[in-house]
Protein backbone atom coordinates (compact mmCIF):
# COMPACT_ATOMS: atom_id res chain seq x y z
CA UNK A 1 0.00 0.00 0.00
CA UNK A 2 1.44 3.66 -0.69
CA UNK A 3 0.54 7.40 0.36
CA UNK A 4 1.24 11.02 -0.40
CA UNK A 5 4.72 11.99 1.13
CA UNK A 6 3.39 15.00 2.35
CA UNK A 7 0.58 12.87 3.84
CA UNK A 8 2.66 10.71 5.77
CA UNK A 9 4.60 13.95 7.03
CA UNK A 10 1.58 15.56 8.51
CA UNK A 11 0.57 12.12 10.01
CA UNK A 12 4.25 11.93 11.80
CA UNK A 13 4.18 15.89 12.67
CA UNK A 14 0.61 15.10 14.09
CA UNK A 15 1.74 12.82 16.17
CA UNK A 16 5.04 14.67 17.37
CA UNK A 17 3.32 17.71 18.27
CA UNK A 18 0.23 16.36 20.10
CA UNK A 19 2.86 14.74 22.29
CA UNK A 20 4.88 17.86 22.44
CA UNK A 21 1.98 19.77 23.76
CA UNK A 22 1.21 16.82 26.52
CA UNK A 23 5.13 16.59 27.44
CA UNK A 24 4.86 20.53 28.02
CA UNK A 25 1.85 20.91 29.84
CA UNK A 26 3.17 17.77 32.30
CA UNK A 27 6.60 19.64 32.63
CA UNK A 28 5.12 23.02 33.64
CA UNK A 29 2.84 21.33 35.83
CA UNK A 30 5.35 19.48 37.57
CA UNK A 31 8.01 22.31 37.82
CA UNK A 32 5.39 24.51 39.75
CA UNK A 33 4.37 22.03 41.89
CA UNK A 34 8.24 21.83 42.60
CA UNK A 35 8.90 25.58 43.00
CA UNK A 36 5.95 25.65 45.50
CA UNK A 37 7.82 22.52 47.67
CA UNK A 38 11.44 23.07 47.42
CA UNK A 39 13.09 24.04 50.84
CA UNK A 40 13.86 27.84 51.07
CA UNK A 41 17.29 29.06 49.58
CA UNK A 42 17.45 26.43 46.80
CA UNK A 43 15.17 27.76 44.40
CA UNK A 44 15.89 26.69 40.65
CA UNK A 45 14.50 29.70 39.07
CA UNK A 46 12.12 29.62 35.50
CA UNK A 47 15.10 29.89 33.38
CA UNK A 48 15.31 25.94 33.73
CA UNK A 49 12.10 25.63 31.37
CA UNK A 50 13.26 27.66 28.79
CA UNK A 51 16.46 25.33 29.41
CA UNK A 52 14.50 22.12 28.23
CA UNK A 53 13.51 23.50 25.22
CA UNK A 54 16.48 25.28 24.36
CA UNK A 55 14.79 28.43 24.25
CA UNK A 56 16.78 31.55 26.02
CA UNK A 57 17.61 33.08 23.00
CA UNK A 58 14.32 33.54 21.32
CA UNK A 59 12.81 34.27 24.83
CA UNK A 60 15.43 36.99 25.14
CA UNK A 61 14.05 38.74 22.16
CA UNK A 62 10.93 39.21 23.56
CA UNK A 63 10.93 39.63 27.51
CA UNK A 64 13.51 41.78 29.28
CA UNK A 65 13.52 39.67 32.45
CA UNK A 66 13.14 35.89 33.20
CA UNK A 67 10.16 36.06 35.72
CA UNK A 68 7.31 33.31 36.27
CA UNK A 69 4.72 35.08 34.53
CA UNK A 70 6.79 36.12 31.21
CA UNK A 71 8.12 32.09 30.90
CA UNK A 72 4.97 30.82 31.34
CA UNK A 73 3.21 33.10 29.02
CA UNK A 74 5.99 31.94 26.67
CA UNK A 75 5.44 28.30 27.23
CA UNK A 76 1.97 28.81 26.99
CA UNK A 77 0.54 31.56 24.90
CA UNK A 78 3.12 32.67 22.56
CA UNK A 79 2.15 31.64 19.43
CA UNK A 80 6.28 33.18 17.78
CA UNK A 81 7.02 29.97 20.03
CA UNK A 82 7.05 27.04 18.24
CA UNK A 83 7.75 25.05 21.66
CA UNK A 84 4.64 26.81 23.37
CA UNK A 85 1.59 24.77 24.33
CA UNK A 86 -1.14 26.81 22.21
CA UNK A 87 2.03 26.82 19.05
CA UNK A 88 1.62 22.75 19.38
CA UNK A 89 -1.62 22.35 19.90
CA UNK A 90 -2.56 24.65 16.92
CA UNK A 91 -0.37 22.79 14.73
CA UNK A 92 -1.23 19.48 15.40
CA UNK A 93 -4.84 20.94 14.61
CA UNK A 94 -3.93 21.75 11.14
CA UNK A 95 -2.10 18.81 10.17
CA UNK A 96 -5.49 16.64 10.77
CA UNK A 97 -7.10 19.07 9.18
CA UNK A 98 -5.27 18.50 6.14
CA UNK A 99 -5.42 14.78 6.36
CA UNK A 100 -8.65 13.94 7.67
CA UNK A 101 -9.59 11.90 4.50
CA UNK A 102 -7.41 9.06 6.38
CA UNK A 103 -8.39 9.58 9.97
CA UNK A 104 -11.54 8.47 11.86
CA UNK A 105 -13.73 12.03 11.71
CA UNK A 106 -13.92 11.38 16.05
CA UNK A 107 -10.16 12.35 16.25
CA UNK A 108 -10.69 15.79 13.99
CA UNK A 109 -13.15 16.36 16.49
CA UNK A 110 -11.20 15.87 19.60
CA UNK A 111 -8.01 17.31 17.94
CA UNK A 112 -10.41 20.25 17.13
CA UNK A 113 -12.44 20.47 21.12
CA UNK A 114 -8.63 20.41 22.44
CA UNK A 115 -7.41 23.57 20.13
CA UNK A 116 -10.92 25.22 21.02
CA UNK A 117 -10.29 24.90 24.46
CA UNK A 118 -6.30 25.56 24.62
CA UNK A 119 -7.62 29.40 22.65
CA UNK A 120 -10.15 29.93 24.88
CA UNK A 121 -8.41 29.27 28.65
CA UNK A 122 -4.32 29.45 27.56
CA UNK A 123 -4.03 32.82 28.59
CA UNK A 124 -5.96 32.49 32.23
CA UNK A 125 -3.35 29.78 32.68
CA UNK A 126 -1.09 31.75 33.38
CA UNK A 127 -1.57 33.20 36.56
CA UNK A 128 -1.06 29.89 39.24
CA UNK A 129 -4.96 30.18 39.90
CA UNK A 130 -6.26 28.41 37.12
CA UNK A 131 -2.80 27.16 35.99
CA UNK A 132 -2.82 23.18 37.12
CA UNK A 133 -6.44 22.64 36.28
CA UNK A 134 -5.66 24.07 32.02
CA UNK A 135 -2.18 21.85 32.00
CA UNK A 136 -4.45 18.86 33.35
CA UNK A 137 -7.13 19.62 30.89
CA UNK A 138 -4.28 19.42 28.31
CA UNK A 139 -2.89 16.31 29.27
CA UNK A 140 -6.19 14.14 29.81
CA UNK A 141 -7.58 15.26 26.91
CA UNK A 142 -4.16 14.28 24.82
CA UNK A 143 -4.86 11.22 26.93
CA UNK A 144 -8.20 10.96 24.64
CA UNK A 145 -6.57 11.48 21.91
CA UNK A 146 -4.16 8.60 21.96
CA UNK A 147 -7.27 6.88 23.06
CA UNK A 148 -9.09 6.88 19.93
CA UNK A 149 -5.97 6.40 17.59
CA UNK A 150 -4.90 3.41 19.25
CA UNK A 151 -8.85 2.10 19.10
CA UNK A 152 -9.83 3.51 15.95
CA UNK A 153 -6.97 4.03 13.69
CA UNK A 154 -6.78 1.11 11.12
CA UNK A 155 -3.33 -0.83 11.50
CA UNK A 156 -2.07 0.63 8.06
CA UNK A 157 0.24 3.30 6.44
CA UNK A 158 -1.54 6.30 8.81
CA UNK A 159 -0.85 4.78 12.41
CA UNK A 160 2.78 3.77 11.12
CA UNK A 161 3.79 7.05 10.79
CA UNK A 162 1.45 8.84 13.86
CA UNK A 163 3.54 6.00 15.87
CA UNK A 164 6.56 6.53 14.69
CA UNK A 165 6.29 10.32 15.59
CA UNK A 166 4.51 9.13 18.80
CA UNK A 167 7.47 7.76 19.79
CA UNK A 168 10.12 10.14 18.04
CA UNK A 169 8.76 12.87 20.38
CA UNK A 170 8.63 10.84 23.57
CA UNK A 171 12.65 9.94 23.50
CA UNK A 172 12.87 13.93 22.43
CA UNK A 173 11.36 15.23 25.53
CA UNK A 174 12.74 12.81 27.90
CA UNK A 175 16.11 13.05 27.01
CA UNK A 176 16.10 16.99 27.14
CA UNK A 177 14.03 17.13 30.51
CA UNK A 178 16.83 14.50 32.03
CA UNK A 179 19.77 17.20 30.52
CA UNK A 180 18.60 19.96 32.20
CA UNK A 181 17.59 18.29 35.71
CA UNK A 182 20.88 17.22 35.79
CA UNK A 183 22.64 20.07 34.98
CA UNK A 184 21.18 21.95 37.54
CA UNK A 185 21.86 19.66 40.29
CA UNK A 186 25.52 20.07 39.23
CA UNK A 187 25.10 24.28 39.85
CA UNK A 188 23.28 23.91 43.30
CA UNK A 189 23.58 23.11 46.84
CA UNK A 190 24.11 18.97 47.22
CA UNK A 191 22.30 18.93 50.12
CA UNK A 192 19.37 20.99 49.29
CA UNK A 193 18.72 19.21 46.01
CA UNK A 194 21.10 16.46 44.97
CA UNK A 195 20.24 14.44 47.71
CA UNK A 196 16.66 15.47 48.25
CA UNK A 197 14.64 13.02 46.94
CA UNK A 198 11.37 15.81 45.85
CA UNK A 199 14.12 16.63 43.11
CA UNK A 200 14.06 13.39 41.72
CA UNK A 201 10.41 12.86 42.44
CA UNK A 202 9.49 16.08 40.62
CA UNK A 203 11.46 14.54 37.92
CA UNK A 204 9.36 11.25 37.54
CA UNK A 205 6.34 13.40 37.83
CA UNK A 206 7.32 15.54 34.86
CA UNK A 207 6.92 12.67 32.79
CA UNK A 208 4.34 10.70 34.64
CA UNK A 209 6.51 8.19 35.28
CA UNK A 210 6.44 7.69 38.99
CA UNK A 211 4.34 4.74 39.41
CA UNK A 212 6.15 2.60 37.23
CA UNK A 213 9.25 3.69 38.79
CA UNK A 214 7.81 2.55 41.86
CA UNK A 215 6.48 -0.98 40.75
CA UNK A 216 9.62 -1.35 38.65
CA UNK A 217 12.67 0.10 41.03
CA UNK A 218 11.07 0.38 44.53
CA UNK A 219 10.02 3.00 47.10
CA UNK A 220 13.27 4.74 47.13
CA UNK A 221 13.77 7.34 44.79
CA UNK A 222 17.67 7.61 44.20
CA UNK A 223 19.14 9.45 41.31
CA UNK A 224 21.46 7.14 38.99
CA UNK A 225 18.49 4.78 39.76
CA UNK A 226 15.56 7.26 38.23
CA UNK A 227 18.33 8.10 35.41
CA UNK A 228 19.10 4.21 34.60
CA UNK A 229 15.28 3.39 34.67
CA UNK A 230 14.20 6.46 32.14
CA UNK A 231 16.81 5.57 29.98
CA UNK A 232 17.06 1.83 30.01
CA UNK A 233 13.42 0.34 31.51
CA UNK A 234 12.02 -2.78 28.74
CA UNK A 235 8.74 -1.78 30.44
CA UNK A 236 7.96 2.02 30.51
CA UNK A 237 6.71 3.10 27.47
CA UNK A 238 8.43 6.70 27.34
CA UNK A 239 11.79 5.30 27.93
CA UNK A 240 14.07 5.81 25.84
CA UNK A 241 14.96 2.37 25.24
CA UNK A 242 11.53 1.51 24.82
CA UNK A 243 11.03 4.38 22.59
CA UNK A 244 13.95 3.40 20.13
CA UNK A 245 12.70 -0.51 20.65
CA UNK A 246 9.72 0.13 19.00
CA UNK A 247 11.12 2.57 16.69
CA UNK A 248 12.89 -0.16 15.04
CA UNK A 249 10.12 -2.73 15.03
CA UNK A 250 7.84 0.53 13.42
CA UNK A 251 10.81 0.19 10.34
CA UNK A 252 10.50 -3.53 9.88
CA UNK A 253 7.04 -2.34 8.00
CA UNK A 254 8.49 0.37 6.04
CA UNK A 255 10.30 -0.08 2.46
CA UNK A 256 13.07 2.51 1.87
CA UNK A 257 14.53 1.66 6.06
CA UNK A 258 17.75 0.43 5.72
CA UNK A 259 19.06 4.18 6.76
CA UNK A 260 17.05 5.02 9.36
CA UNK A 261 17.42 1.18 10.77
CA UNK A 262 20.82 1.86 11.12
CA UNK A 263 20.63 4.75 12.69
CA UNK A 264 18.78 3.01 15.02
CA UNK A 265 20.87 0.21 15.93
CA UNK A 266 23.87 2.98 16.64
CA UNK A 267 21.49 4.21 19.20
CA UNK A 268 20.41 1.37 21.01
CA UNK A 269 24.53 0.49 21.64
CA UNK A 270 25.32 3.99 22.29
CA UNK A 271 22.13 3.21 25.36
CA UNK A 272 23.30 -0.20 25.81
CA UNK A 273 26.78 0.75 27.40
CA UNK A 274 25.06 3.81 29.34
CA UNK A 275 25.20 2.75 33.23
CA UNK A 276 24.23 6.32 35.40
CA UNK A 277 26.47 4.86 38.45
CA UNK A 278 29.40 5.91 36.50
CA UNK A 279 28.48 8.88 35.22
CA UNK A 280 29.98 12.78 36.37
CA UNK A 281 27.57 15.58 35.81
CA UNK A 282 29.64 16.94 32.84
CA UNK A 283 29.72 12.96 31.49
CA UNK A 284 25.80 12.47 31.67
CA UNK A 285 25.20 15.91 29.74
CA UNK A 286 27.82 14.93 27.37
CA UNK A 287 26.10 11.52 26.72
CA UNK A 288 22.49 13.47 26.28
CA UNK A 289 23.96 15.56 24.09
CA UNK A 290 25.47 12.84 21.86
CA UNK A 291 21.63 10.86 21.92
CA UNK A 292 20.22 14.59 21.43
CA UNK A 293 22.13 14.94 17.86
CA UNK A 294 21.26 11.25 17.47
CA UNK A 295 17.60 11.88 17.56
CA UNK A 296 17.84 14.72 14.85
CA UNK A 297 20.09 12.65 12.80
CA UNK A 298 17.40 9.96 12.80
CA UNK A 299 14.55 12.18 11.76
CA UNK A 300 16.56 13.65 9.53
CA UNK A 301 16.95 10.32 8.08
CA UNK A 302 13.04 9.67 8.09
CA UNK A 303 12.26 13.49 6.35
CA UNK A 304 14.82 12.07 3.35
CA UNK A 305 13.80 8.70 3.58
CA UNK A 306 9.96 9.27 3.25
CA UNK A 307 8.67 13.09 3.27
CA UNK A 308 11.31 14.86 0.83
CA UNK A 309 9.42 13.74 -2.65
CA UNK A 310 7.00 16.01 -4.76
CA UNK A 311 3.30 16.82 -4.15
CA UNK A 312 2.42 13.61 -5.77
CA UNK A 313 5.16 11.09 -4.48
CA UNK A 314 3.60 7.71 -2.95
CA UNK A 315 5.91 6.55 0.27
CA UNK A 316 5.99 2.61 0.37
CA UNK A 317 4.55 0.93 3.48
CA UNK A 318 5.29 -2.17 3.16
CA UNK A 319 4.65 -5.60 1.16
CA UNK A 320 1.04 -4.71 0.72
CA UNK A 321 2.74 -1.79 -1.82
CA UNK A 322 0.94 -1.40 -5.21
CA UNK A 323 3.86 0.61 -6.65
Amino acid sequence: MSMLSRVADRLYWTSRYLVRSAGTARLLNAYTQFILDIPQGSELGWDGLLKVFDSEQAFDQKYKKVTEHNVLKFLITDLDNPTSLRFSIKAARENVRTTRDVLPEDIWEQVNELYLYAEEMASQSIARKHRFDFLEQIVKRNQQIHGLIESTVSRDHSYTFLKLGRFIEHADIISRVIDVDAATIGEKDEVAISKSSLFWVNLLSSLSANSAYRIEIGPLVDSPEVINFLFKSHSFPRSLFFCMSEIQHILKSLKSSEAAARQVDGMMKILDGFDAEQQSHKQLHDFIDTFQTQINLLHGVINKSWFEFSEQSPVSTGKKDKT
